[in-house]
């Protein structure tokens, strides 16, 4: 698995390369969520985007298989993460921490 520094160091296309590999640990039906767009099989999600089977995640974009049986305090502002369990400000599984994290985020949008 990737560090956090690694992980910061790496392009938008890195970030969605890795988000496939296998040290992660490898439908349209949205039930009871919010404000998500182009998201798949997810439920008690909130301004999430293309997620698919997700449960109880919010502002989180690209991650998958994110879901909890209790179905709450799940992840919350994550990018391309899979098979995440209650993590915050992650990217590929790493939680980076909110500064890190919003800076990233705003170099993957420029």
């Amino acid at each position: 698995m990737k560090t956090k520094e690694e992980i910061l160091k790496m392009t938008k296309g890195e970030l969605v390369s890795y988000k496939w590999d296998n040290d992660l640990n490898l439908g349209d039906k949205n039930r009871k969520c919010s404000y998500c767009s182009y998201c798949s099989d997810c439920s008690y999600c909130s301004n999430c985007s293309a997620c698919s089977n997700c449960s109880a995640c919010s502002y989180c974009s690209y991650c998958s298989d994110c879901s909890d049986c209790s179905a709450c305090s799940n992840c919350s502002y994550c990018y391309l993460c899979r098979n995440a369990k209650n993590l915050k400000y992650a990217i590929c599984n790493i939680e980076v921490g909110e500064e890190a994290y919003e800076a990233k985020m705003k170099e993957l949008t420029e």
